[in-house]
């Protein structure tokens, strides 16, 4: 492994191997608890600067230069103004020397420049239109002309109203080295655009010759191509998770793409007939470049670590020490399928890196109380930092700054919350399973997403039971995939947090370190994808809830997210269905109704993100719910799926966490806390060990390879009533 470390130049850090056994330092629980590894890399390193920025941008060759009369022309959809220069097209030699450049000025003014000659348009370009723009250079002549001629969206649109042209004198010669086209960043030989541009450019167009608008405006319309084409790119053609884009001219170089901009989107020509990208390219043949994408940060290698064949699997991470500061860099240490497999553990912890990918440099939690409490909110340091410094990336959380959803994460990149000691959210919550383990004498394994994105099924066979993590929210097909078959082949599956098996994602092995997710149709989430581009351009599938797909968490684990609220957790009530033999096991050595009133999230084991059973949601009708939630406190709010419309006061009885068991045809079974806060209750002051117990026993006869019984023949169970208005809310209108 490559570490790549930003320190102070003139500053010497300190960098060694520490186990992460806990990293969730909520008070009352454990605290932070590290041990100690010896590394060949343990030592002291001297500081080096890295580049810190952002941005995507293309490149693209014209190897036989510029004549003395060209035109560059593209079609173009600004997104964002700033109140400083975007660069749409730069045009250079190989020296990075503009030769002439298309910009988008302060006001939405689009502005040429070339040599000495600036040309701005006195009509602003109107955002989220497109518009055939082009700069037409005559050298014999002495002119340039730039040009605009703005689409309208319908009679009422009067964005048209922009479209004009614009021409001064100059003086220019042919250029006859090699030249490159920049497109949405000036030349930059570095990883990240200069002056970048937010929106969206389709067909560039280099032609030969100074052209007027209305054969501009023909050629990117693709009405007519009657004039000579130096060089062009067709952004629909090939895949859509390609880092190049084709050529339009045969023998000529395709373009490159850096920093992940989002493609498959609707670009000039999109009809609105034809949803998914693959059917009707010529209808998705734009690209969004953002300011803030941000796929790798191109950091140099501070030092490498080979990891002994002998390290035990588990959760790693070099740490770095400056003076006051520390930082983490985790990894996990995974056992290689199909080697030594009779020697390992029968347990595995699943450890969810996608939904670690979705969260990477999560900061809607702290704007949110900044927006709420004013700037002295509690914000930690290293959320403060991410948040000054958008040069780290966003997450899948955030939207650009044009509004549009980061649909790309990355982990070539800082990333301040997959480390210990940090928001108890995702990893380190996840860590109070883990330690749970270790503190039980169980042995494990650490297996991640991303070796059941690798190995699929074979990743999981090993093992008699799978726990997974407290949010193990983001999954693609091959994940789903391999949880049904380990079930189906007789696995145990103790599913220990909420919300999770909830949104598709698409992943590609061109971006091999990256996500995507298109936030599609319905769910709980921090922007929509626009209609017409939930479709995946890493996989061709489409985004969005696998419940709208046919495959709700409830079929797999019997549960399915059904509400979330972050002050208060409260606990649970043991049902009648806890007295049936089938669940014997789960309360042995335990008395009362009342379980899980303590924990380290909000006071209690069910909170944050709750699921519920239901079996309109494919939850199996033979599954026992043996215990269920009540008292949630009123800022519990139902998931967006779950209503059509909303009515006071907020007493839905779907508000509620369900316990749940079950068992399959082959012999195993399923064990679901539907909630988040389960974890933070195995530790914690004024514990009683409950939620400790419980989970202690469904892993110790889970661990027991004994078959369990067949389910039994389910009686028909009544199904809740589906729609918005529950039970006692009904009326008419």
């Amino acid at each position: 492994m490559d570490f790549c470390v930003h320190a102070p130049e003139g500053e010497t850090y300190q960098a060694d191997l520490v186990r992460v056994c806990h990293g969730d330092p909520t008070p009352g629980g454990p605290g932070t608890i590290l041990d100690e590894i010896a590394a060949d890399f343990a030592k002291h390193y001297p500081g080096a600067p890295q580049p810190l920025g952002a941005g995507s941008f293309g490149r693209f060759a014209l190897a036989d230069g510029l004549p003395q009369r060209f035109t560059l022309a593209m079609a173009c959809q600004p997104m964002l103004v700033r109140d400083t220069v975007q660069t749409i097209a730069d045009l250079s030699d190989d020296a990075g020397r503009s030769l002439a450049r298309i910009e988008l000025a302060p006001g939405g003014l689009m502005r040429a420049q070339i040599g000495n000659l600036v040309i701005v348009m006195d009509i602003p370009l109107p955002l989220d239109r497109w518009a055939l723009i082009g700069l037409s250079v005559d050298g014999t002549a002495g002119t340039a002309t730039l040009h605009q001629t703005v689409r309208s969206d319908g009679p009422g649109d009067l964005a048209a109203r922009a479209s004009g042209s614009t021409t001064g004198t100059l003086t220019f010669a042919a250029h006859q080295g090699p030249a490159q086209l920049t497109l949405a960043s000036q030349f930059t030989d570095g990883p990240h655009a200069m002056s970048g541009f937010n929106g969206r450019l389709e067909a560039p167009l280099v032609l030969e010759g100074a052209h007027d608008p209305a054969t501009i405006d023909s050629a990117l319309s693709g009405e007519t191509m009657e004039v000579a084409l130096l060089a062009g790119w067709d952004f629909g053609r090939g895949p859509a998770d390609a880092h190049t884009v084709a050529s339009r001219v045969e023998g000529r170089p395709d373009g490159r793409l850096f920093n992940l901009p989002v493609r498959a989107v609707r670009g000039l020509h999109w009809s609105g007939h034809i949803r998914d990208f693959a059917q009707a390219p010529e209808e998705y043949a734009a690209i969004h470049f953002h300011d803030t994408d941000l796929y790798d940060a191109g950091w140099e290698t501070a030092f490498s670590y080979n990891v002994p064949d002998d390290l035990p699997s588990g959760i790693y991470a070099a740490r770095f020490r400056l003076g006051e500061e520390t930082d983490y860099a985790v990894f996990f240490v995974t056992p290689r399928p199909g080697t030594n497999s009779a020697d390992r553990p029968k347990v595995a912890f699943v450890a969810p890196t996608a939904s670690y990918l979705a969260y990477a440099n999560e900061v809607v939690h702290a704007t949110a109380m900044v927006a709420l409490m004013g700037e002295d909110a509690p914000v930690l340091p290293e959320v403060r930092q991410t948040m000054d410094t958008p040069a780290f990336g966003r997450s899948m959380y955030e939207a650009h700054d044009d509004g549009s959803g980061v649909h790309y994460s990355s982990w070539l990149r800082p990333i301040w919350n997959l480390r210990p000691d940090t928001r108890p959210w995702a990893f380190p919550a996840d860590t109070n399973i883990t330690y749970w383990l270790e503190q039980q004498g169980v042995a494990f394994d650490i297996v991640t997403d991303h070796d059941i994105l690798r190995y699929g099924h074979e990743a999981l066979a090993p093992y008699t039971v799978l726990l997974t993590g407290t949010h193990p929210e983001y999954l693609d097909h091959r994940m789903f995939d391999a949880y049904e078959e380990y079930l189906e082949d007789g696995g145990r599956l103790m599913y220990l947090g909420g919300n999770g098996f909830y949104w598709n994602v698409g992943f590609s092995d061109t971006y091999p370190e990256a996500m995507e997710v298109r936030r599609a149709e319905d769910g709980n989430r921090g922007w929509v994808a626009p209609y017409g581009e939930y479709y995946q351009a890493f996989d061709g599938r489409m985004g969005g809830l696998w419940r709208r797909q046919g495959r709700p968490p409830n079929r797999l684990v019997g549960v399915g997210f059904t509400a979330q609220g972050f002050t208060d957790a409260t606990y649970y009530r043991r049902t009648d269905a806890a007295s049936d033999p089938r669940c014997a096991f789960i309360f042995d050595g335990l008395d009362g109704d009342i379980i899980g009133a303590h924990g380290l999230r909000g006071g209690g084991a069910a909170g944050e993100e709750i699921d519920r059973f239901d079996p309109a949601l494919g939850s199996p009708a033979h599954a026992l719910v043996i215990a269920t939630s009540e008292d949630h406190p009123e800022d519990v709010f139902l998931a967006k799926e779950e209503f059509l419309f909303t009515l006071p006061p907020n007493t839905d009885p779907r508000i509620r966490a369900d316990v749940t068991f079950f068992e399959t045809e082959s012999g195993g079974a399923v064990f679901s806390t539907g909630s988040i806060a389960w974890s933070g209750a195995l530790f914690g002051e004024g514990t009683q060990g409950d939620i400790s117990r419980i989970t202690a026993n469904v892993l110790t006869r889970f661990s027991d390879p004994t078959p369990f019984d067949p389910p039994p023949q389910p009686e028909k169970l009544p199904i809740e009533p589906r729609g918005s208005v529950p039970s006692g809310q009904r009326f008419s209108c």
